[in-house]
């Protein structure tokens, strides 16, 4: 026969496991990125493109941003003690919503503009990077593939500095080449 006592520490039990799950999830939610704001915590620049952004959530709740997948993938990850990372995410080049970067799809396209140049792009439906694909070139990859890339970088926009009187906002390399935006 179980007790008045036995239930409700039982019933305790069962509220605390509930409520440390709970927790634990919600610090792996994506955080806001304030666009033109926030800096990425490798390359120091500000995040500008929503499709290209990338975060990773550790297990004490503690939030990094980056600009490119690639600052994440090459740069910061590889020092990391996996076990303390609670999330990752990428933005999804098409609607911009937030993909766990585990269930995510990439496409490495030469001719892609991302950020830092690493030319990868996330989706979160495998049938989305493969249209990109027939529509733009490149080769579709996963998560694996991601940690195995050689992570080399393309060629980098660069912008011309802008008199007062030149109303032109165009880039010294801008060609009809490249996909990014």
């Amino acid at each position: 026969m179980i007790t008045y006592k036995k239930m409700a520490g039982l019933l305790t039990v069962s509220g605390l496991t509930l409520a440390l799950g709970a927790c634990s999830s919600a610090a792996a939610e994506p955080f806001d990125i304030e666009w033109g704001e926030t800096e990425c915590v490798v390359c120091n620049m500000k995040i500008m493109d929503e499709q290209f952004a990338a975060e990773a959530i550790m297990d004490n709740g503690k939030g990094y941003a980056f600009d490119d997948i690639g600052c994440l993938m090459r740069d910061w990850y590889p020092e990391q003690t996996k076990k303390d990372i609670a999330a990752m995410y990428v933005k999804d080049y098409n609607t911009k919503e937030w993909v766990d970067l585990e269930e995510g799809t990439f496409v490495y396209d030469k001719m892609s503009k991302t950020p830092m140049a690493y030319n990868i792009v996330s989706f979160a439906k495998e049938a989305d990077a493969e249209a990109y694909v027939d529509e733009n070139g490149g080769m579709v990859m996963d998560l694996d593939d991601l940690k195995d890339h050689s992570w080399e970088r393309g060629e980098m926009k660069q912008h011309k500095k802008m008199n007062a009187d030149d109303d032109s906002k165009m880039s010294e390399n801008d060609s009809s080449e490249g996909h990014g935006q």
